[in-house]
């Protein structure tokens, strides 16, 4: 396995970890009591998941 391609494999166990840690993030907002704060937070991790799966297709084209 090439340098490059150990590198992408990094990358990607390293996205999966922080897809899971936005997952979290998302489970845990439902337990704020005060809607609009829930809701942000859960918007953000929306935001950051849509981030992911952009990173996640560049990667799959890199490796």
């Amino acid at each position: 396995m090439s340098n490059e391609s150990s590198k992408v494999i990094d990358a990607c166990n390293l996205l999966t970890e922080v897809k899971y840690l936005v997952e979290m993030l998302f489970m845990a907002a439902t337990n704020i009591n005060n809607e609009r704060q829930q809701s942000a937070i859960q918007y953000i991790c929306d935001i950051a998941d849509e981030r992911i799966a952009s990173v996640e297709a560049l990667l799959d084209g890199a490796g």
